[in-house]
């Protein structure tokens, strides 16, 4: 095991932060004086004394404060994310939208993930204060300009600037509690933060759905601005701003010389490139169209040489090749880039089940997802609880993959008639898969990585995660029309087989897709056919995440769990007992 973790980093030179060092209790504080800038590579490299000058181990009280804050941003940008997901059909009829709604979620989870790749190595360099402010007020402005959006397209770019806001601000808390606790407090914290993204994930279906009763969905996004103003306001006043102990070890110069801007370009045009037409593709571009094949051409020689360039040039590269030298670490990102594909296509398809096929409103859509959610909170919390107690992560996460491999096979009893009691106790088994799953595996990433890795090992996790999320939804929608599609053209070609649907019926189908259709003027028999075909291409999307989260499930027996040391503490201790 020494001579594994020795050969992953054996061109990192290691050191240990007194920080995370200190007493459990969290009680302890960081040193008063900034690491020296004139500390010389050999002894210390760069990314060590960045990662040095952000470590702020707090006083409970102050602790307590800040985690407020925090627990209160990721609160909001779930608010944002999910909420959306409950307005879609809505969405497609005022916004003239009806073939490419799906956009309104894919556009966000599209620039979160290309801006991902950023957020870690930007604030190793200017600071996570300034990174977590900037994100706050792009999510506020992009939410006031989706209020005023007049088409798709405009409502889908500003969603894409909310996607860069939520993703800051998602991974901004997590850094900023990597460096005010210490790895074995993180659970605890962690499970806060992942409580709050249930919340978050309970409450925005709950007010969406509420305002397009009421309203209309665009005074929620008139609404959020005003949240979010209260938010800079606590983080500028409370957040401490770790500038001077970063000028002491790089210039304002420096900072901006230091910026691996070869790799930005290479990383946002790759992602851009093949996440555009894997989401657009059989919908708003042909599959095989001149433009969609240039794109993905281009967009993979783009991510190949983001590869080159972060192995061969810059000091400080957004993503270090090294963190994928870690077997463990590579199943940890593996995991989470799959359950990020079932969870935010989960997101979308859930709602339009209840919507489409059950004929839920949103708000009785939102009900039903209330206990997921609710219970996603609650178990994040207790892994939190028995990751910092126990020192282990490892079959926490196990569990939770089980749970919610259970959950997904379970999904298989929905149909056109299924007992509302039945949804959502499944759903309850889902979320505590969920719950176990979402921040625990943040905790076990950072287990293994170097202290000085952990802005961007968040990064890179939320990176994988996100671009799940993105080919998800793209996979899901696809799946989805293909299938609606198909049943179409079969009633078409064979009429007697669908209880002689009329043509004009099934064009009006065609069109609807996304929409919540009416089903005036069909007989009974009808409506159960145009339910069942919209149910089977539902059930096709449910088969392909189980084989998915089987992967998650069985990887996570694989990972070494070494307890809550980063890399570089663990080969200390092993030194220290060998010497011995």
């Amino acid at each position: 095991m020494k001579d594994e973790i020795k050969n992953i980093h054996s061109n990192e030179h290691t050191h240990l932060g007194p920080e995370l060092c200190s007493s459990d209790d969290g009680n302890s504080t960081a040193p008063a004086d900034p690491p020296a800038a004139t500390t010389p590579d050999k002894e210390r490299d760069l990314s060590d004394r960045l990662g040095d000058a952000h470590l702020n181990i707090l006083p409970r009280k102050k602790l307590i404060t800040i985690m407020f804050i925090m627990a209160f941003n990721v609160f909001t940008a779930f608010v944002d994310q999910t909420a959306v997901t409950i307005a879609l059909p809505t969405l497609a009829k005022e916004l003239n939208a009806e073939k490419t709604i799906n956009w309104a979620g894919t556009a966000s989870l599209l620039a979160n993930c290309v801006c991902q790749v950023l957020f870690g190595r930007l604030a190793d360099i200017f600071g996570r204060k300034g990174v977590l402010l900037y994100s706050l007020a792009f999510l506020g402005i992009a939410d006031l300009a989706c209020g005023f959006a007049q088409t798709g397209v405009q409502f889908y770019i500003f969603r894409a600037l909310a996607g860069v806001g939520t993703g800051g601000i998602q991974a901004m808390t997590m850094v900023l509690i990597s460096d005010i606790v210490t790895l074995k407090q993180r659970g605890n914290y962690q499970g806060i933060l992942g409580a709050n993204v249930g919340l978050g994930n309970a409450c925005g279906p709950f007010l969406m759905s509420a305002f397009v009763s009421s309203s209309s969905w665009r005074n929620f996004y008139h609404m959020l601005p005003g949240l979010v103003a209260i938010q800079m306001a606590t983080t500028y006043f409370f957040v401490e701003d770790r500038k001077k102990h970063l000028d002491s070890v790089l210039t304002k110069k420096e900072k901006f010389m230091k910026v691996d801007y070869i790799g930005m370009f290479f990383s946002t045009a790759g992602l851009t490139l093949i996440l555009v037409p894997l989401n657009g593709g059989g919908s708003t571009y042909s599959w095989n169209s001149v433009l969609v094949i240039v794109m993905f051409v281009v967009g993979g020689l783009c991510s190949v040489a983001f590869i080159v360039v972060e192995w061969k040039i810059p000091k400080l590269p957004m993503i270090p090749l090294n963190l994928f030298q870690s077997t463990s670490l590579n199943l940890i990102f593996s995991s989470n880039f799959f359950y990020g594909l079932i969870y935010f296509s989960f997101q979308y398809y859930l709602p339009y089940y209840f919507q489409i096929v059950l004929g839920k409103t949103e708000m009785q859509s939102a009900v039903l997802q209330v206990g997921m959610v609710l219970i996603q909170a609650l178990m994040s919390t207790i892994a939190g609880q028995i990751i910092s107690r126990s020192g282990h992560y490892k079959y926490v996460i196990c569990g939770g993959y089980g749970s919610w491999l259970l959950g997904l096979g379970l999904l298989m009893l929905f149909d056109i008639n299924t007992p509302d009691g039945e949804i959502v106790g499944i759903l309850l088994v889902i979320g505590c898969g969920v719950g176990w799953t979402f921040q625990p595996s943040v905790v076990a990433a950072q287990a293994q990585s170097r202290k000085a890795d952990r802005a961007v090992v968040i990064s890179t996790r939320n990176v994988v995660r996100c671009l799940g999320g993105a080919i998800g939804t793209a996979v899901a929608s696809l799946i989805v029309t293909n299938t609606v599609m198909a049943e179409i053209n079969k009633a078409f070609s064979n009429p007697d087989n669908y209880d002689n649907i009329s043509v004009g019926y099934l064009t009006y189908l065609k069109e609807h897709i996304y929409n919540k259709i009416s089903v005036q003027g069909l007989t009974d028999g009808q409506v159960t056919v145009v339910k069942k075909m919209y149910m089977k291409a539902i059930r096709n999307y449910f088969y392909m995440t189980i084989p998915l989260m089987g992967f998650c499930f069985i990887s996570a027996f694989f990972v070494k769990d070494r307890g809550l040391r980063c890399i570089d503490e663990v080969i200390e201790k092993e030194e220290k007992e060998s010497e011995v």
